[in-house]
């Protein structure tokens, strides 16, 4: 298996293992990527360990993509005359230098279709990624201005800002980066004098900066674009991905709490999509399951209610709940098993129908258990368990219940909220109601219209007819 690594000083926030793991899972590419996070004298080391193969390629970031120019066999003419490195290779046992920041800079530039010619650019910051932006915008024919808080020669300090007029304005300095999100390098005044303005960081995607500016060209597409580049390079190849869906997927990343981060960060991911959630939910690695919300206290309620459930039936466990720009995040361990609205179970009703009033004796034998919670729908005596649909149902391979999912509305009320609610489910899952007879004698219930539309909203009806009529 190949492997290849970021070299960096502090790396704990970086989102370079995302990136690349994205790109090894979806072209099949056997390989791994690491955070090296190491001293400026460990850098030989790595680069001796490239030579041995026991590394493919690296990366490299803050602060060493000049310093660690000294230690390679050559270095391309594009990183020559940037005079800075991010990218290292092998090639005939030669280990050799390049940049793609510039190119991630160059196809940002594109992307937004800013007009660069003859244009006055002025550069926030004189680091590495400054001196390849530096160079993009003048090989474009741009007029470029670095702009330091250490102003000399033709740099520029801060306050020469306020005389001049400003084309493009791009910072490439750490202020504004999470954690320290209410700083911008400039004023407000200074920001808004930019025709346009761009910042690298992508932590968050809207810094400071740009909210002066009231633009939202971040750096996150330049970030993508220079992985790609890099592992072209690596691959020796023109890599074939669908960059809509790839930036689509590693953003989810970005809009995360840093607690909930740090612990899925290298998982792998997917959408749920399954079920008629208002929230958002993703799988990671099967290990945990993630909601974000928009709505206070949704998601607190339902890990109220996990919690307390968790030493009472087979279930997951909360991880993490969490508030974080106006919105709500749920992490909790991933149960193992199948969901009721499996492709497998939907091919066979009888067995679907048939592992349900297992379920239904798990609920009734929470009744004696002192539930201290009101389901938000029904009031009474009796758990239920809530919106009680099949997607919600989780079994083993052995079609044993194993938990629930989604317990926002567990809590006691009246036992005919559970039953509705399967009514609708095998109903809508299966896309007929030719199975709702056999359901109630399973399950020995009898039919209640009165209360079947009670709990079940009009929207739903309206949707499972629908369903229903399409299905005709």
């Amino acid at each position: 298996m190949k492997q290849y690594g970021l070299l960096g000083e502090k790396l704990a926030h970086s989102y370079s293992k995302c990136i690349h793991t994205y790109i090894f899972q979806a072209l099949h590419i056997e390989a791994e990527y690491h955070l090296l996070e190491c001293k400026e004298a460990e850098l030989p080391k790595y680069i001796a360990k490239l030579r041995r193969k026991e590394y493919n390629g690296f990366n490299v970031t803050i602060p060493y993509k000049k310093v660690i120019m000294k230690y390679l066999d050559e270095i391309d003419a594009k990183a020559k005359k940037i005079g800075s490195v991010n990218t290292i290779y092998i090639k005939k046992d030669k280990v050799i230098g390049t940049n793609t920041d510039y190119d991630g800079f160059f196809e940002t530039i594109k992307k937004y279709k800013i007009e660069v010619k003859n244009k006055d650019c002025f550069i926030l910051g004189t680091g590495g990624a400054s001196l390849a932006i530096s160079q993009v915008l003048s090989d474009l024919g741009g007029n470029c201005h670095f702009v330091s808080r250490t102003p000399r020669g033709s740099v520029l300090g801060y306050p020469d800002l306020e005389a001049k007029e400003i084309d493009l304005l791009v910072n490439t300095t750490p202020v504004g980066m999470f954690p320290t999100i209410d700083e911008s390098p400039v004023s407000k005044e200074i920001a808004q004098k930019a025709r346009v303005a761009m910042d690298i960081i992508f932590n968050p995607r809207q810094t400071k900066f740009l909210s002066y500016a009231n633009s939202s060209i971040d750096g996150f597409y330049m970030l993508i674009m220079q992985a790609i580049k890099a592992e072209e390079i690596w691959q020796n190849q023109i890599l074939s991905l669908d960059i809509d869906k790839m930036i689509s997927m590693i953003s989810i990343h970005l809009v995360l709490p840093y607690k909930i981060w740090s612990i899925v960060k290298d998982l792998n991911f997917n959408k749920i999509t399954d079920g008629c959630s208002e929230d958002e939910v993703y799988n990671f690695d099967s290990q945990y399951i993630l909601k974000i919300s928009s709505y206070p206290d949704r998601l607190l309620r339902e890990k109220e209610r996990m919690d307390w459930l968790q030493n009472k039936i087979p279930t997951a466990k909360s991880v993490v709940y969490e508030e974080y720009n106006s919105r709500y995040y749920f992490l909790r361990t991933c149960i193992q098993g199948d969901s009721l609205a499996a492709e497998r179970f939907l091919k066979n009703p009888k067995v679907l129908i048939e592992i349900l009033p297992t379920i239904i004796k798990v609920l009734r034998s929470l009744d004696t258990t002192q539930c201290p919670f009101n389901s938000i729908e029904s009031q009474g005596n009796t758990f239920v368990h809530g919106d009680l649909c099949l997607p919600n149902i989780l079994v083993n391979k052995k079609n044993e219940f194993v938990g629930f999912i989604d317990l926002d509305n567990a809590g006691l009320g009246d036992c005919w909220y559970d039953y509705a609610w399967l009514l609708w489910s095998v109903a809508y899952n299966l896309k007929t109601k030719a199975w709702i007879p056999y359901l109630l004698d399973v399950c020995q219930l009898k039919f209640d219209e009165e209360k079947f539309r009670k709990y079940i909203p009009k929207c739903n009806l309206e949707e499972l007819e629908k369903v229903l009529q399409e299905n005709i």
